[in-house]
């Protein structure tokens, strides 16, 4: 189907789809290799491209990541302090995922292909559990954490994405994927009491809810949503009664009973909401929200509008532990729009596929379902989290980018042409 003398339809080569299945195994496990293996599979991607004049269809996705790319190369350039956030120290990460991400869903797979990929994602989620409490046990830390991303909280986050891979699969027909897929789920509730993320926790909840309830109402309509209630409560009631999870209880009552249920959120977008004006629509860049939401960032901006500081209403961090607080810092209410309308477009996507009523084949649902559960587990956990970054922002975004390829190599979701 030529457009402009390009080819809107390419399907992954073997090279490709090893190298992508490389990049989501190494993601939580290894930072170098995930971003060696990144590059070298854009590069066979470009090639390959030249060689057919193919670029691949386009997706619904393109505008906003590019975009969100986009931002994090002009922002440090208009910044009051650009000289210290340039953009090669703070977009090039992140545009390195952003253009995985663009690539992957440009190819469609075939269903060998998606089920390698699934598979390698999934494993590699399963093994850097089993790492991270390894590790944990030698170096006595307080937490245990991923080797490639290097914090329990973004762990955490992290692992969401093998955990709705895992709920997808269990809609697939082999027992070995179903036991993968359960394998899948088991590491992600087994990390979380030791991690004792209160968000985790909730989105785990949510994904759980909503997965369980698209399960059951399918087969028993009415009695979906109560029979998912009861599963999650008895998931739920199960992992918090472990042993492993007694200081996960303690933060969780502790939270309540101290009057700080946003655990200094608030305060945190307080000290946001202090300085944003400065830099509104495209913000200041990646990396940059602890200097500029600074103690002395804060003061002299209110100084400025006349207002006095008040440590009680400010906390400063480096990072919002929001998705749309850290945008509006570090991309503006460019960044804020784009990531919202990204969301807005994965759940338009593929939410109409998971509740379709029609008999479709169990892979295309279980694609959908994982896909879709990943994008709930980015909107909840990103409530109280920065989520979309990093190496759990490369995996869920790839996931959601080959689910669409594959869906639409399928039939059943639109191929766009490029603009002519």
């Amino acid at each position: 189907m030529p457009v402009s003398g390009l080819v809107v339809e390419r399907s992954a080569s073997r090279l490709e789809v090893a190298l992508t299945a490389l990049v989501l195994f190494c993601l939580p496990l290894f930072e170098a290799p995930k971003n060696i293996f990144s590059l070298v599979f854009l590069i066979a991607w470009s090639l390959s491209a030249i060689r057919s004049r193919g670029l691949g269809a386009a997706s619904p996705f393109d505008l906003p990541i590019a975009g969100l790319a986009a931002v994090l190369w002009i922002a440090p350039l208009f910044a009051y302090f650009g000289d210290t956030s340039t953009p090669l120290a703070s977009a090039l990460r992140w545009t390195l995922l952003a253009l995985f991400v663009l690539a992957a869903s440009r190819l469609d797979y075939t269903r060998g292909q998606l089920i390698s990929l699934m598979v390698a994602l999934m494993i590699g989620g399963v093994v850097a559990v089993a790492e991270s409490f390894w590790v944990w046990s030698l170096n006595a830390k307080p937490y245990p954490e991923f080797r490639s991303v290097g914090h329990v909280n973004h762990s955490t986050m992290y692992s969401l994405i093998p955990f709705a891979a895992g709920m997808g699969a269990l809609y697939l027909r082999e027992w070995w994927l179903k036991a993968l897929g359960v394998a899948a789920i088991g590491s992600t509730l087994a990390f979380l009491p030791p991690s004792k993320s209160l968000v985790g926790g909730a989105a785990i909840t949510i994904i759980l809810m909503i997965g369980i309830g698209v399960w059951t109402s399918r087969r028993w309509s009415a009695l979906g949503i109560p029979m998912a209630l009861g599963a999650v409560v008895i998931v739920v009631a199960g992992t918090l009664s472990v042993p492993t999870a007694s200081g996960f209880r303690s933060e969780l009552i502790s939270r309540f009973t101290a009057n700080d249920i946003f655990s200094q959120r608030d305060k945190i977008l307080n000290s946001a909401l202090a300085v944003w004006d400065r830099h509104p629509i495209i913000g200041t860049g990646w990396f940059s929200f602890g200097p500029v939401t600074s103690e002395v960032e804060v003061r002299s901006a209110l100084a400025e509008k006349g207002q006095e500081y008040d440590p009680t209403q400010f906390v400063h961090m480096p990072h919002g532990h929001n998705l749309w607080t850290t945008m509006l810092i570090e991309r503006g209410l460019v960044g804020v729009a784009l990531v919202t309308a990204l969301l807005y477009l994965y759940f338009r996507t593929f939410l109409p596929l998971v509740l379709s009523r029609e008999q479709l084949d169990p892979s295309d649902r279980a694609v959908a379902v994982a896909a879709l559960l990943v994008a709930v587990g980015f909107a909840v956990a990103g409530l109280g989290n920065t989520t979309m970054i990093n190496e759990h922002g490369h995996a869920g975004m790839a996931l959601i980018a080959i689910a669409y390829g594959y869906l639409r190599g399928r039939g059943l979701l639109p191929r766009r042409q490029l603009p002519s």
